[in-house]
């Protein structure tokens, strides 16, 4: 700073001004002309920058937002995409859920709440404005039977840190029961253990599992245990009879001429007689037994528990078989009240204590007791033995060995001549003969039974037709032959009900070329008693074939006149046992004396069979009896034998000297 006092000071302030202002105002205008360029030069400058600026936010723009916008862009739309897919995806889910009642439920362990999805309040059947969502109240919807179990559950998920799931019952607040499936699992969310899970109403589901299983296991009809169960449950009986050392028991019921009564009265009074019959059984028996059926008219009651004595258990099972059969005879208003029916049963027993070790065993053994009480008369209770059980086998092996007799040709047609009053054959009647290779003749009074048990009698009866028809026309080749030759066939009950018999008749006929007259059909009672009005138009068509028609075993039947006349019969055939009672006392011939008179009454011819003496021929003859035939004149012969009969011109009885018997081996008889 200058200082005023000196001469430098003074100097300038006062005439430095003037001295100044030349070089001043030089110094301004060169400023001046310096200022003027160094503003364009910056002006230039700035524009430079300036179009540098623009060119470089140009480039930014190309290079860096443009493709930073597009990828902003691009996320937004990603984001959105996703926001939009995971709504739908919620949507889904949450109808799904609806759609298969299925809800989520959410536990905090640290502050203790409990949260429920939608779907979970709908499930319960609580509103959840006014339904508050505590441990207390959810498990208070849990049936009191289930609480426990569902506690209990709960409690070892979440001190296990395991998964579990559980089936239990809810009461809904309007009373609804429902059952619930249930998923639970400990897992961690922001840090911290939730116990979570999934309930499903699976109410509907239990009921068609349930409908399901009634179907499988138990009759649609009576709702008794079916087979299937049965044998289930009879296995554990048989184990459980094991282990305790006690007695059980089975009672195998069959209801007498079911059929009939199904027949008479239509399927329905025979499907109400069937649940009529279930809850009579389920009176009578303890709430331990079982009663099951088997199908058709059988049914099946198990007994178990009884005792470890075997004479006290089969007191027992008797005891309550009995109860059962009287409470089955009692009459049956059935049909709205509209039919009054009467049934019985016939019931086979059988006790056990783990000496059997399968259920078909047990139901066999049962079976062949109850045909045991079928065969005695039906209407009874009969137990199983050994020696019945003998008898199945049998026939049983028998029935086997048939099968294989007649697709290996054991079987063998013998004839039987038939004389008339002079001696002279006239007609024959076809027996059929059993001879396995190596073995003893079969009786056919033993296996012909066996045969219509079995239902072999229907291919055993085409056999026997066939062949008789090939004999025929070997016999028709005989000079010899009497010209209204013909030959007896016997025909089945099972036979003659089949519905192909008169198709088969026809078929083997023409097949064999003969002249049907030449045939003979012998039919018993029980052929025709089954269904008359069917076995009269039967009867009707064979005749009009030209096939004649004979009713056997005349005498050892119920027969009567009106059945003798109301059916198309040629030929009455009288029994053996008439015969042989011609000299056994006057009542004896009295019979036959008037079965003689009946016949010739009605213009029928008559046969008797079973002739063994000359004085039963003598008083048949007397009688004007047609025909006869049995050991008085011939037994059984082969085709040979008996061609070798006709070509001799052979005489038999008291019209031709001595009889000529052709002794056969034993067993071969007719």
């Amino acid at each position: 700073m200058l200082n005023p006092k000196l001469f430098s000071y003074i100097y300038l302030t006062s005439y430095g001004p003037h001295v100044l202002e030349p070089m001043l105002d030089a110094a301004v205008d060169e400023y001046q002309k310096i200022g003027k360029a160094a503003i364009l030069r910056i002006e230039r400058l700035e524009a430079i920058i300036w179009g540098a600026t623009i060119l470089i936010l140009f480039l930014e723009a190309g290079l860096i937002f443009y493709p930073l916008e597009r990828h902003v862009r691009s996320a937004i739309d990603s984001l959105q995409t996703s926001v939009k897919s995971l709504t739908h995806i919620r949507e889904r889910l949450t109808a799904a859920q609806k759609l298969a009642r299925v809800g989520d439920w959410e536990y905090r362990f640290s502050d203790r709440r409990l949260t429920w999805s939608e779907q979970t309040y709908d499930i319960c059947g609580v509103d959840r404005k006014q339904f508050e969502v505590t441990e207390d109240s959810a498990i208070q919807l849990v049936h009191p039977e289930d609480r426990p179990a569902v506690k209990t559950a709960l409690k070892r998920v979440a001190d296990q840190l395991q998964s579990a799931t559980m089936e239990y019952r809810i009461i809904c607040p309007n009373g609804q029961e429902r059952m619930i499936f249930q998923q639970a699992a400990v897992r961690k969310h922001d840090g911290r253990r939730v116990l979570s899970g999934t309930v499903q109403d699976i109410t509907d589901r239990k009921k068609s599992e349930n409908q399901i299983k009634q179907l499988a296991l138990y009759d649609a009809l009576t709702g008794l245990v079916n087979r299937r169960l049965l044998g289930d449950r009879l296995g554990q009986a048989i184990a459980a009879s094991r282990r305790s050392l006690k007695y059980g028991a089975v009672l195998m019921l069959d209801l007498d001429n079911f059929k009939t009564l199904n027949d008479t009265f239509g399927h329905d009074i025979g499907d109400a007689l069937l649940v009529e019959v279930a809850r009579r059984l389920n009176a009578c028996i303890r709430q331990t037994d079982t009663a099951a059926r088997l199908g058709g008219d059988e049914f099946v009651v198990l007994l178990e528990w009884l005792d470890r004595r075997q004479d006290t258990s089969l007191k027992l099972a008797l005891e309550m078989a009995e109860k059962i059969r009287i409470s089955l005879n009692r009459p049956y208003v059935l049909g709205n009240k509209s039919h009054l029916c009467h049934s019985s049963a016939s019931i086979g027993a059988v006790i056990f204590k783990g000496d059997i070790h399968t259920a078909s065993e047990l139901l066999k053994r049962a079976d062949v007791a109850m045909y045991e009480a079928k065969d005695l008369g039906r209407n009874r209770v009969c137990i199983f033995s050994k020696e019945r059980q003998a008898i199945v086998n049998r026939t049983t092996a028998m029935a086997y060995e048939l099968k294989k007799a007649l697709d290996s040709d054991e079987f063998s047609l013998y004839l039987q001549p038939q004389v008339l009053k002079t001696g002279r054959i006239c007609s024959a009647e076809a027996l059929l003969r059993w001879m396995p290779a190596g073995k003893l003749s079969v009786s056919p009074g033993v296996f012909i039974p066996i045969a219509e048990e079995t239902g072999l009698i229907l291919p055993l009866g085409e056999w026997v037709l066939k062949n008789a028809c090939q004999h025929l026309v070997k016999l028709l080749e005989c000079r010899n032959l009497p010209s209204g030759f013909a030959l007896a066939v016997n025909i089945s009950a099972r036979q003659f009900s089949d519905d192909q018999f008169l198709e088969k008749v026809k078929e083997i006929i023409s097949s064999s070329g003969i002249d049907p007259r030449r045939l003979k059909f012998e039919l018993t009672e029980t052929c025709l008693l089954h269904d008359l009005d069917t076995g009269r138009a039967t009867l009707e068509s064979l005749q009009q074939m030209g096939i004649q028609i004979e009713l056997d075993d005349f005498g050892t039947g119920y027969s009567s006149l009106n059945l003798l006349k109301n059916l198309p019969i040629n030929t009455l055939k009288i029994d053996r046992s008439l015969i042989h009672g011609i000299e056994t006392g006057s009542q004896g011939r009295t019979l036959v004396r008037a079965a003689i008179a009946m016949a010739k009454a009605m213009s029928m011819t008559v046969i008797a069979e079973g002739v063994e003496t000359e004085r039963q021929e003598s008083f048949l003859v007397e009688e004007g009896c047609d025909i006869m035939q049995g050991f008085r004149y011939a037994r059984p012969m082969p085709l040979p034998e008996f061609t070798a009969c006709l070509k001799d011109n052979t005489r038999f009885g008291s019209g031709g000297g001595e009889p000529r018997l052709i002794v056969l081996e034993a067993g071969n008889f007719g």
